[in-house]
C-alpha cells in the first residue's frame, strides 16, 4: 500500500512539472525587441521650430506587461523634447509594435538632423538606445539646393514633398511641357529646421501631365 501512494505521489509530481514546465514554454518572456525613428514631414506651409519623429518601439508582453518609457539626449543647448504619448504598454505574448510622437522643440529654426542625438526607450529589464546618423553638416543644410518627391494619395489627390535648406522659403512652379516650358508659380511653403517642405498643389483638370520644381524666392526665375 506505502509502495502504491509512494508511486501516486511520485506521478502526480511528475505531472505538476510538466505542468509548470509547459507553462513556462507557452508563455514568453517579457522583452524590448527594437526602437526606430522616422522623420515626420511638416503638415503646414508654417515655419516651425518644432520637429517631428515618428519613434516605433517592437516589445512581447508574455504573460505579464511590459511598459516602455522614452528619453531623449546629446542635443544641442535649449533644446528640449516631449513625447506622447510618454510611453506604451505591451500586453500580449505575440510581437507588436508601438508608436509615439517625438516632438524636438528649438529655440530657433535650426538642423536638428545634423546633431547625433539619442533616444531611449527603456523597459523593467532592459533598454535599447539608438544614436541619430549624421550625414550632413548644418553648413550643407543651410545651402542644400531643392529637391522634390510626388507622393499619390488614396484620395486621388497628390502632394509635393521638398528637401532643402534650413528655413528657406521656396516657389512652387509647374509647366505641362519640358519642350520649351513656360513655368507657373503655384505657391509658397518654408522648409523647417531640417529643410523639409510640403506642399499641396490645387487641382488642376485637363492637364496631363506636369513638371514641378522649386526656387528660392530670394533668387531669380529660371526660364
Amino acid at each position: 500500500m506505502k509502495d502504491i501512494m509512494k508511486n501516486r505521489i511520485g506521478a502526480l509530481s511528475i505531472a505538476l512539472a510538466l505542468s509548470l514546465a509547459a507553462a513556462g514554454t507557452g508563455h514568453a518572456m517579457s522583452s524590448l525587441i527594437s526602437l526606430s525613428k522616422d522623420p515626420v514631414w511638416p503638415l503646414t506651409t508654417t515655419p516651425s521650430r518644432d520637429i517631428l519623429y515618428n519613434v516605433t518601439t517592437v516589445g512581447r508582453a508574455g504573460s505579464g506587461m511590459l511598459t516602455v518609457t522614452f528619453t531623449a539626449g546629446d542635443l544641442p543647448p535649449g533644446v528640449t523634447v516631449t513625447f506622447s504619448p510618454s510611453s506604451v504598454k505591451f500586453t500580449g505574448n505575440q510581437l507588436s509594435a508601438q508608436t509615439t510622437t517625438m516632438t524636438v522643440s528649438c529655440p530657433q529654426v535650426m538642423p536638428i538632423d545634423s546633431f547625433p542625438f539619442t533616444i531611449t526607450a527603456t523597459a523593467q529589464r532592459e533598454s535599447i538606445t539608438i544614436t541619430n546618423v549624421v550625414t550632413i553638416s548644418p553648413a550643407d543644410i543651410a545651402v542644400r539646393p531643392p529637391t522634390l518627391m510626388i507622393d499619390n494619395l488614396s484620395n486621388g489627390s497628390y502632394r509635393i514633398r521638398g528637401l532643402g535648406a534650413t528655413g528657406k522659403t521656396y516657389q512652387i512652379l509647374a509647366t505641362p511641357t519640358l519642350d520649351h516650358p513656360v513655368w507657373t508659380t503655384l505657391g509658397t511653403t518654408t522648409a523647417d529646421g531640417n529643410g523639409r517642405f510640403t506642399f499641396w498643389p490645387a487641382p488642376t483638370p485637363n492637364v496631363p501631365m506636369q513638371f514641378f520644381r522649386a526656387v528660392t524666392t530670394s533668387g531669380p526665375l529660371v526660364p
